[in-house]
């Protein structure tokens, strides 16, 4: 019997979910292990090269993923051309890294970076041969054979990279992690789905899935510069050792929003893309997915804010002590994150990509004008403005969702406002407790933690919310049918 939209989304949820707690939950306990192994330096000197390799990355993806994943069927052309564009393009930019690699390391005044930049700028070539079978197997809404390959790659990359990092070999250490991941993700992935590119070209392919893509590709070009603008100034004004502070920062931050709302969105996208033709399950469709999302990262990142100094002190250790003004500015402004994403999904969903892409340079332009103001008072200032222009993109993206799904943020914080309101009594009551609380560290977190649990999931279950709703009478029956049938 074929399976419901909502079946598959479930089962899609499941698998997704799996690959980010097992591939982003190992990935935090190796980032844990090697915060310990290496020096603040090394992190820093990491994220100033992930500042040009991402940039250059989303030059060779070029928005091919989301135009393949948006088709109902991809056809050899489609897969062919995009590979062949995708090789093409990860060369060219491999060959201007190469080159540029000397100036950059110039620039950030730290020589290895050219050496690091060389070898680490070999991935965009790698994960070239890899596009195509991710976009088809999410396409597929297949996350199960993509949780496995994540699974294997990171199984082999960390157990290099802790050697390494344990016989001295400090950065080149995280290095080795990444090339790694790449080469054990091609291999399997092409193992898996044994599609093979010819070498058929099509120009109406091009033109059809770079039409739609190019509006992406531009959004995401956008993103990924003011994503680390930050990285740059800070890696160019202040110490390598400061970088590494704010970059473990984001790494910790990151793992939650990365295992949490990612998990949700890389299924939202093709599963809801399939209602692209009926508004009111779009909106309905939507509505569940930011309530959920909100449920979640809410109580989440103000625990993090409250408790960063204990969190960090327990998993990394003293040494990285400064990176807890850091974690905490970082989560604040990652409340918005869902919902700036939520809407820019909807705009992509409907078809609207050039919408997303105007949207995007006036939210650049308002954190353009942040920086300037912000980096006046320091680097603390220059994350302080990182958290108020998270706030303003998060009105700016929602501007044409009105529009579009009759959806404005003012509804959606209305839907939100239970989590809202129950995460702010949690937080209340931990700085209370903390207060007062004579424990610090490991015990601190091993009390704070279940009350706080307890105070939140307390408040929704005697309000009935709509999300303890969907819990129970549709995510656990839905999730236990699905246990049940993929039992041997």
């Amino acid at each position: 019997m074929p399976k419901s939209l909502s079946d598959k989304y479930l089962t899609a949820i499941f698998w997704a979910f799996a690959d980010k707690v097992g591939t982003g939950g190992f990935n935090f306990l190796i980032n844990i292990v090697l915060a310990r192994l290496l020096v603040p330096e090394d992190f820093g000197l990491i994220a100033m090269v992930m500042i040009f390799y991402e940039i250059a990355y989303t030059f060779v993806e070029s928005g091919f993923t989301e135009a393949l994943v948006r088709e109902k069927e991809i056809s050899e052309a489609d897969k062919s051309t995009t590979f062949i564009f995708n090789f093409v393009a990860a060369l060219a930019l491999y060959a201007i890294l190469f080159v540029a690699a000397p100036l950059i390391a110039r620039f950030f005044e730290h020589e290895i970076l050219t050496g690091i930049i060389r070898i680490l700028g070999l991935n965009l070539i790698i994960e070239s041969f890899a596009i195509i079978q991710g976009a088809i197997l999410i396409q597929q809404i297949d996350f199960k054979t993509l949780a496995k390959t994540r699974l294997a790659a990171i199984l082999v990359s960390a157990t290099v990279a802790i050697f390494m990092a344990f016989k001295g070999f400090g950065v080149w250490s995280i290095v080795a992690k990444y090339g790694l991941s790449s080469l054990v993700t091609v291999i399997v992935l092409t193992l898996i789905t044994r599609w093979r590119p010819t070498p058929n070209f099509s120009k109406e392919s091009f033109n059809r899935l770079f039409g739609f893509g190019s509006k992406i590709f531009l959004r995401a070009m956008i993103d990924k510069f003011f994503l680390h603008i930050y990285n740059l100034i800070i890696g160019k004004y202040f110490a390598a050792a400061m970088l590494g502070f704010y970059s473990q920062a984001a790494q910790l931050k990151n793992t939650v929003i990365l295992t949490l709302f990612q998990t949700v969105h890389k299924v939202t996208y093709p599963v809801l893309a399939k209602l692209q033709d009926d508004v009111t399950r779009l909106k309905d469709g939507y509505r569940k997915v930011l309530k959920m999302n909100s449920f979640v990262i809410f109580p989440i990142m103000v625990t993090m804010v409250v408790l960063a100094k204990p969190i960090i002190v327990t998993l990394i250790g003293l040494k990285w002590l400064p990176a807890v003004p850091f974690l905490q500015l970082l989560c604040l402004a990652s409340l918005t994150h869902h919902f700036i994403q939520i809407n820019i999904n909807m705009l992509l969903v409907v078809g609207r990509p050039d919408l997303s892409l105007k949207l995007e340079i006036v939210h650049k332009v308002a954190i353009t004008i942040a920086i300037l103001i912000g980096i006046q008072y320091g680097i603390y200032g220059l994350v302080i403005s990182q958290v108020v222009s998270a706030y303003i993109g998060m009105v700016i993206n929602s501007l044409y969702s009105k529009k579009l799904l009759n959806y404005s943020l003012l509804e959606q914080v209305t839907d939100v406002l239970p989590s809202l309101v129950f995460t702010a009594i949690m937080g209340g009551a931990l700085l209370l407790m903390g207060h007062f609380l004579p424990y610090t560290g490991r015990l601190q977190l091993a009390i704070s933690l279940p009350l706080a649990a307890g105070i939140y999931l307390g408040l929704h279950f005697l309000s009935n919310s709509e999300e303890i709703r969907l819990i129970s009478q549709i995510i656990i029956p839905k999730t236990m049918k699905l246990m049940k049938f993929s039992r041997p």
